[in-house]
């Protein structure tokens, strides 16, 4: 844990501009969302499955601290290049794994912080619901979701090149079009599901405590299987 904590003290040092360009950005997805949410919560919202694709597509977003690496990974394979590098250091792969699900938490923590606050700052309809306990509920719900889909993600770049990845991805954000789909099909929405239940129970929410668990799994999941599989992987 020690090592895997200098390797992301590290990482923050050597990208001073990172935390400008991800606040830049969630800043911006959190103005976008608002609006996209507020359709799906008025009166024509049921009608329309386009909130949760998006939430479903961005919010694991909000797990990623945008630097140079970030932008290049398929012109350049950054990632892969960064493991090959790490690689010839004394540390041990499970550190290297460990530092990035450091650096996703932290993003989480603050990105999730800025997003939220902008989405309901800006959202008139969430603000009809607004309460320190809804607020909470809601954005950990989201988060609880953004970690397990970010574990696929994190899964993904430590065992993929940057063409797979991309493209992977893409497969990830149409199988979230489908979920999306199939859920409107049975009635329903999961932004209501999740702001009726986050304005009924609060932090008692049975879908907050559920997305949480799914999503601190998830990430040990990723954790596990990565750890086995990145120790063979040629990074030629």
């Amino acid at each position: 844990m020690k090592q895997a904590w200098t390797i992301t003290r590290q990482d923050l040092r050597n990208n001073p501009y990172a935390s400008l360009w991800t606040l830049l950005f969630i800043m911006y997805l959190g103005f976008t969302l608002s609006f996209v949410v507020s359709m799906q919560l008025g009166k024509s919202g049921a009608l329309n499955p386009a909130a949760d694709f998006v939430m479903l597509v961005l919010i694991p977003f909000l797990g990623f601290i945008y630097n140079r690496r970030t932008f290049k990974y398929l012109q350049e394979d950054s990632y892969t290049h960064m493991l090959a590098f790490l690689r010839i250091l004394p540390i041990p792969v499970s550190a290297v794994i460990i530092s990035r699900i450091q650096q996703a938490i932290l993003a989480f923590i603050v990105n999730g912080v800025v997003f939220f606050t902008i989405l309901f700052t800006v959202s008139g309809t969430l603000r009809v619901y607004a309460g320190t306990g809804f607020i909470l509920s809601f954005a950990l719900t989201w988060i609880g979701f953004g970690m397990l889909i970010h574990a696929i993600y994190m899964y993904l770049e430590f065992l993929k090149k940057g063409k797979a990845y991309f493209w992977l991805s893409l497969v990830i954000m149409l199988i979230c079009g489908i979920v999306a789909i199939v859920v409107r099909i049975y009635g329903a929405n999961l932004v209501s599901i999740t702001a009726f239940y986050s304005k009924e129970w609060q932090l008692l929410s049975p879908v907050m405590w559920g997305a949480l668990a799914a999503g601190v799994i998830g990430m040990l999941v990723s954790y596990r299987i990565t750890l086995r599989k990145l120790i063979k992987r040629d990074l030629a």
